[in-house]
């Protein structure tokens, strides 16, 4: 079922500056759907479109099959998380979560119970009467979720909410949102640049670039199967190897309009395969060993090459023989779009 649906939707500031063009958009119910691009790209003026806190230039913006147009953000039934935290420092953190249902006019026992079952789904039963400033950037992130929560609304809309907290606690509350995602079973809108938390965590994932929708889809399909090089260089770390077939041999080139032809890093192989494959040499850069991967990065002659082996008792280095399998080639198109084998 539809939950947010987005139709030919513009957004144009009052400086003429058009952001979002002719946007089509379908957000499921019970979705955790990632909004995700690089800086600029229009996914968070989508996100503020969707709670209201932007305007809608032209084309219908539409939650359970209302138009959203002329309602305000407090009638939309959703909540939202900024990067930022946005509570209050003069509150505690009961003071926080209790604000907006206190606005709400909901009963003082029925507050008191809501504020208990959250305390303890989000872990901050023991610091109830602490005030923001003591406490760590992951608890105060786990107020701001707790203050949407308590409202028990059909949508929460999130923008960049774990930019602001280091690596480990990324991890922490990147586990704990996709736990709490399935717990409540709402639908989830979330806006990062981060290719990696929005793999790790959406269900559903929406590329972005200029406005315009790159490609959309699961995880894994947005991973195996690219649209264009855009998404295949976005999608990945190390991203897809792209290289230009004017500067290769025939081997590479033997579909017609191919412009381009790439390959996922896990697909270099440093021994011959079965099968067909094309092969060249490089010479090893660097190797970087994370854990159950290796990175290597080669110089080839067609460009910089990356490969990820795991294969962690073989050292390859210097010159290697590198083959790459022809099933796991893509090909791209003049306009670098990708062309179907």
């Amino acid at each position: 079922m539809d939950k947010i649906k987005l139709e030919h939707v513009d957004k144009i500031y009052d400086n003429g500056v058009q952001v979002i063009r002719d946007l089509n958009l379908t957000i499921e119910e019970g979705s955790f759907t990632v909004l995700l691009g690089p800086s600029g790209c229009g996914k968070s003026t989508t996100l503020r479109m969707i709670a209201g806190l932007e305007e809608v230039s032209g084309g219908t913006l539409t939650i359970n099959g209302k138009d959203m147009k002329n309602v305000p953000p407090g009638d939309r039934d959703i909540a939202m998380v900024f990067q930022n935290y946005a509570i209050y420092p003069t509150m505690t953190v009961r003071g926080n979560i209790e604000f907006g249902l206190k606005n709400a006019k909901v009963p003082k026992e029925e507050r008191e119970k809501r504020i208990r079952e959250i305390g303890e789904t989000t872990g901050l039963t023991p610091y109830m009467d602490r005030k923001p400033s003591a406490l760590s950037g992951g608890q105060r992130q786990r107020v701001a979720l707790a203050r949407a929560m308590v409202k028990n609304p059909q949508v929460f809309l999130m923008d960049e909410p774990l930019s602001n907290l280091d690596a480990k606690l990324r991890g922490q509350l990147r586990t704990e949102l996709i736990e709490l995602h399935q717990r409540l079973g709402a639908t989830f809108v979330y806006v990062t640049h981060d290719q990696s938390e929005a793999t790790s965590m959406g269900t559903h994932i929406i590329l972005m670039d200029e406005g315009n929708i790159m490609q959309q889809g699961t995880p894994e399909d947005i991973y195996l199967n690219p649209d264009n090089v855009f998404t295949a260089r976005f999608i990945g770390n190390p991203p897809m190897n792209i290289f230009e077939t004017a500067s290769m041999s025939n081997e590479w080139e033997n579909m017609p309009g191919v412009a381009y032809v790439g390959c996922r890093p896990h697909d270099v192989l440093f021994e011959k395969p079965e099968g067909e494959a094309a092969s060249f040499q490089g010479t090893i850069m660097t190797r970087e060993m994370l854990g159950s991967e290796i990175h290597y990065k080669l110089r080839t002659p067609y460009g910089i090459l990356h490969a990820k082996n795991y294969e962690a008792m073989k050292h390859y280095s210097g010159l290697v023989n590198v083959w790459i399998p022809r099933k796991d080639l893509c090909f791209f198109d003049k306009n670098k779009n990708r062309i179907r084998n």
